[in-house]
């Protein structure tokens, strides 16, 4: 049953980026802004399973500059190296750059996955998991050193301070500029692998 259960996710995953994937050939043939027809066209899919993975053009845009902004985790962490702070900062600064640097379209994206959840739409595939590949890639080093229930603490804590929802808490609830904001995003990401290193000394 778990092994339907994943098949059926990998595939939806799959198709969710062959859409995206689509629209992005689209843009680089010219389409500015390419409608839901041109992409499902494009993508080999219906215009409704376009619909079931994004609300609207302006919704799978922002996910296709999204995917080309945010540099590959693999790769960031080569330039990171080894050192446990520089990768975590690394994978803050790979995400946050770019969602603090289009805060209306983060905005809007937020929106969107918000109204798919409150009307019973949202899937799994619905946000791409961009923020726990890089604190995955950035936690590496971590993996031998701390226990199965630390290591998702520290997983989950630097969660809260990369990604679209700090970006909304800090500039929006917490009033911070831009500016000030990334301070405490930092600053949160380095005070939480600063623990990570004392339970791992600690095992």
């Amino acid at each position: 049953m778990l092994l339907v259960m994943a098949t059926r996710l990998n595939q939806k995953e799959r198709t969710r980026r062959e859409i995206v994937a689509a629209a992005a050939r689209l843009l680089d043939e010219g389409q500015s802004t390419p409608s839901i027809d041109d992409v499902a066209e494009e993508a080999l899919v219906s215009r409704a399973t376009v619909y079931r993975y994004f609300d609207s053009v302006d919704d799978l845009l922002w996910q296709v500059y999204s995917d080309r902004h945010v540099l590959d985790a693999e790769t960031a962490m080569d330039i990171a190296g080894r050192d446990l702070n520089q990768r975590v900062l690394a994978a803050e600064k790979n995400v946050n750059d770019y969602l603090f640097g289009d805060e209306d379209g983060t905005r809007t994206f937020e929106r969107v996955m918000l109204e798919r959840m409150v009307q019973g739409r949202s899937t799994p595939e619905d946000r791409p998991g961009r923020r726990f590949e890089q604190i995955d890639a950035a936690l590496g080093p971590l993996e031998e050193r701390l226990d199965v229930h630390q290591l998702r603490l520290v997983r989950h804590a630097l969660s809260l301070a990369i990604g679209s929802q700090a970006m909304i808490a800090l500039l929006d609830t917490g009033r911070l500029d831009a500016d000030l904001a990334r301070e405490v995003t930092r600053f949160a990401c380095e005070a939480i692998t600063k623990e990570a290193e004392r339970l791992a000394e600690a095992r």
